[in-house]
């Protein structure tokens, strides 16, 4: 499968992928991510989105949005555009015929993962959602694919914490009977602001 480039100015460009049940396709997602190097030399995650579709209509159902620099709304959220049938409608197809009678028939009835206690939610975890509680068609394989790059993302986001946050770090490996010990130039002070913010 190929996927588009997108246009940093214009994130709808992402190329819409099919999703199906019975191989009949009921909705797409779309997934975009926008990165940037750190002034150290990291790859860090400036925004991104993954959106659930509904084929007949271009407003998706569900948002998972990251946005850095936001101000206004959080910086890790979702949005569901759900006041109307088209959810409904998905469920009910991607159920019929009692096939999937686990599948739930209702948003109220959706469980959307958070990402586990400590990181925000990923690509992942979307994937997973689409399979496990929409009921989407998937590929043999899928769960091992998802679960080995959602522990490849958490080890990632440990490691900056951990970078981010040394002293924090140092502590509970001290507490554990590790021997740790600061550089030299090791001032002590981290910013808190990130673990403060909305």
């Amino acid at each position: 499968m190929r996927i588009s480039p997108v246009d940093a100015s214009d994130p709808e460009t992402a190329e819409r992928l099919p999703l199906t049940c019975d191989g009949e396709t009921l909705a797409s997602w779309t997934f975009y991510m926008f990165a940037e190097v750190t002034d150290d030399g990291f790859l860090k995650i400036d925004r991104s989105r993954v959106a659930l579709t509904p084929v007949f209509e271009n407003v998706p159902v569900a948002r998972l949005e990251f946005e850095n620099r936001a101000t206004g709304a959080p910086t890790s959220h979702w949005q569901f555009h759900a006041e109307r049938g088209a959810l409904s409608f998905i469920l009910a197809r991607t159920r019929r015929g009692g096939k999937r009678e686990r599948v739930p028939m209702s948003l109220a009835d959706l469980h959307f993962s958070n990402g586990g206690r400590r990181f925000r939610p990923g690509l992942e975890d979307f994937i997973e959602f689409l399979i496990r509680e929409c009921g989407f068609d998937s590929r043999d394989g899928w769960r091992t694919a998802v679960e080995d790059g959602r522990e490849l993302a958490r080890r990632f986001q440990v490691r900056t914490i951990a970078r981010n946050y040394p002293a924090e770090v140092a502590e509970v490996l001290k507490s554990r009977g590790w021997k740790v010990e600061p550089p030299d130039n090791f001032d002590g002070w981290e910013s808190t602001e990130r673990l403060r913010e909305y």
